[in-house]
């Protein structure tokens, strides 16, 4: 019996799974900040910073394969993984190196601010410690400054497009403290309400200032109001059973409605 080809073992490799991320939840992290930046914010140089924020994105997954096959026996895992970790380099490099050509290093501004809180959420990813509250905290507040990276290239001010980004990093971060707090009550572990309702009171706080001074739409507050409501509730004794996927998918709605809202609200400032 004749051992497989390279085609037939290649073939036999799952390719998503080495490809794409596998946390569901880790998609808003990208999409959200670069969905807001290109509907408020578009240009030519945006969308390259788009191109390569989301490539590095990509990048995380076959890397952590590479990574865990280091101390194994090479394989055909390991070397598409390889070449996914190449190709996604390319493009992540190439579309960052177009933006500076088009806009110059402004646009990177935003990045360098956010860089250790990067390099933290990386540190925990790369050791599949993705869930830990330090890697989604530090996760929540870095991948929101492409937003305002975005913005800059658009010719936006700093301090406008660091208040662009200030919602999702806002959003994002009392959606990790709600959530965890979530699932620790419904399996009856201790967790915090007044912690996640403090947070979302801040949050909201912080957005009003923003708005009050025109650095925001007014309409980028409404979603906060929605969201306190529902951290008001969902830790309340009035809660219905939920699994943590549906938690997850409802946050994902949330995230929609907070980019949609501070959308239009700049939609309607320009008319």
């Amino acid at each position: 019996m004749q051992p497989p080809s390279a085609a037939e073992a290649t073939r036999s490799v799952r390719l998503r799974p080495i490809a794409l991320p596998v946390e569901h939840g880790s998609w808003g992290l990208v999409v959200e900040p670069i969905a807001l930046g290109l509907l408020v914010a578009p240009s030519m140089a945006g969308a390259c910073l788009a191109l390569g924020a989301f490539a590095t994105f990509l990048a995380r997954r076959p890397l952590k394969v590479v990574l865990a096959q280091r101390q194994h026996k090479w394989n055909e895992r390991t070397t598409i993984a390889t070449t996914f970790v190449a190709l996604y380099g390319i493009v992540a490099t190439g579309g960052i190196a177009a933006a500076v050509a088009l806009r110059g290093v402004a646009p990177l501004a935003p990045l360098a601010l956010v860089l250790p809180l990067a390099a933290v959420f990386l540190a925990y990813d790369l050791r599949n410690q993705s869930r830990t509250w330090q890697a989604e905290l530090a996760g929540a507040v870095a991948f929101a400054a492409v937003t305002a990276s975005i913005a800059i290239a658009d010719g936006w001010s700093l301090a406008t497009a660091l208040a662009l980004a200030a919602v999702l990093a806002a959003r994002n971060f009392s959606s990790v403290i709600y959530v965890r707090s979530r699932i620790r009550l419904d399996r009856n572990r201790p967790h915090s309400t007044a912690l996640v309702w403090a947070v979302h009171g801040a949050g909201l706080a912080l957005l009003a200032g923003l708005a009050g001074s025109v650095l925001l739409p007014w309409l980028a507050v409404l979603p906060f109001v929605v969201l306190l409501a529902r951290a008001v509730h969902g830790l309340s004794r009035f809660r219905r059973p939920m699994s943590v996927r549906a938690i997850g998918f409802r946050e994902m709605a949330y995230g929609i409605l907070t980019v949609l809202a501070v959308a239009v609200g700049h939609w309607m400032e320009a008319m």
